[in-house]
């Protein structure tokens, strides 16, 4: 293949971050489900939640990233192209992961300081976003365990429709982000 652009997939850097994406959305979703499947006292549970933290912090810049590099590129064209309102929900879908993605690392950053704790990832701490403040923490727990939730229903969606889109309507949907 020549060194010419292609405009039929994504840049190899936004497949990678879309992967990598992924596989630290999983990471972060098994840490929690960990932490909480274990009982109070378990020698697992605090490193399973500092993971959880972890994890998400490290997803933030790189969400971050991927939302301004989406931003500053052209997407691929779906072939044959979706109905226009198929189109308007997939923006909608789009611009509500990155709020997931951007939206929950920060709040769970807020919650852990308003709880009076400092976020530290591998030993470096970070900033705190927050001072100590017992109704902000439950206010951004709260908001954090929605996201949360609600991000399960969304990612399963968004793999649904690439499937959808692949086996079924036999479109380039999913073609576009495979490696």
């Amino acid at each position: 293949m020549n060194n010419s652009v292609r405009h039929d997939r994504y840049s190899t850097l936004s497949i990678t971050l879309h992967w990598l994406t992924l596989v630290l959305m999983a990471a972060i979703y098994i840490s929690i489900e960990l932490h909480e499947s274990l009982p109070r006292g378990h020698a697992l549970r605090r490193p399973m939640e500092d993971w959880h933290i972890y994890l998400g912090v490290c997803l933030l810049p790189i969400a971050l990233f991927r939302a301004v590099t989406i931003l500053r590129t052209k997407i691929p064209a779906i072939v044959p192209q979706p109905p226009s309102w198929q189109m308007g929900i997939t923006k909608l879908m789009k611009v509500y992961l990155y709020v997931l993605m951007i939206g929950a690392p920060l709040i769970g950053w807020i919650m852990v300081n308003a709880e009076g704790h400092v976020v530290s990832l591998w030993g470096l701490a970070l900033p705190s976003l927050v001072s100590e403040s017992e109704s902000l923490a439950g206010l951004a727990s709260e908001a954090h365990e929605v996201l949360g939730i609600s991000g399960y229903f969304f990612i399963a969606i968004h793999a649904f429709a690439a499937l959808y889109h692949h086996y079924l309507v036999k479109d380039n949907t999913l073609k576009r982000m495979l490696p």
